[in-house]
């Protein structure tokens, strides 16, 4: 019984001197500034399945407005997309579909990414 209440006491003691840390609570305000404060240039990457899916929008604003570093990764060319304009299919529609996204990564100023996956449909 003695040894349990010295155990006991010491640990209460020793719990005294080491505080645990402690939880500062943030204001929206104070995270703010200190996302202001970061020396990197955040970077985002927007994904969609298909050429016809960008938003030129979003990745002019986020380049121009919010200073960040974008790119736009495609999962296909677009070769199995439909051709209202033309009667290019397939990997002819494909090679259209990639020039007009490097053209339009001109005028938004985002990088263009393409995976190896081929659309069809």
């Amino acid at each position: 019984m003695f040894k349990r209440l010295t155990v006991i006491f010491f640990l209460g003691v020793y719990s005294f001197f080491c505080p645990a840390q402690q939880v500062r609570p943030s204001r929206s305000s104070e995270i703010y500034r200190e996302l202001k404060t970061l020396k990197h240039l955040p970077k985002v990457l927007y994904l969609a399945a298909h050429p016809d899916d960008e938003n030129t929008g979003l990745l002019s604003w986020l380049i121009n407005d919010q200073n960040v570093e974008t790119g736009y990764l495609s999962l296909t060319r677009g070769d199995g997309g439909q051709n209202l304009l033309g009667t290019e299919q397939g990997a002819a529609l494909g090679l259209i579909r990639t020039h007009e996204l490097l053209e339009a990564r001109k005028l938004d100023g985002a990088r263009q990414f393409f995976t190896r996956a081929i659309d069809f449909g």
